[in-house]
């Protein structure tokens, strides 16, 4: 008997249709934050960006698409608020 179940081939299934309890609905306003978030994100790409302003427009939130000047030098020139943290060579004991 296996320890933690069996090895099934992955097939895929297409779901139609998907009911949402009350319990399980996305919170408009964290996934809103995750956009305004997107927008601030230095890595994340032009259409990201562009995708990101519609739907929060798409949402009536429109008036929280603005990204501060400073962070669009920021993210132009590649300049982080912190540093990144570089990875330390292991120590030698003798």
């Amino acid at each position: 008997m296996p320890l933690f179940g069996t090895r099934r081939p992955h097939t895929s299934t297409v779901h139609t249709t998907r009911r949402h309890s009350l319990l399980h609905r996305k919170d408009r306003n964290r996934v809103a934050a995750g956009y305004k978030s997107a927008l601030s994100y230095p890595h994340t790409t032009r259409s990201g960006r562009k995708q990101a302003k519609r739907e929060l427009r798409a949402m009536g939130r429109g008036s929280e698409t603005h990204v501060p000047f400073m962070t669009k030098v920021k993210r132009a020139l590649g300049i982080r608020s912190s540093p990144r943290r570089t990875a330390v060579a292991p120590r030698t004991h003798y």
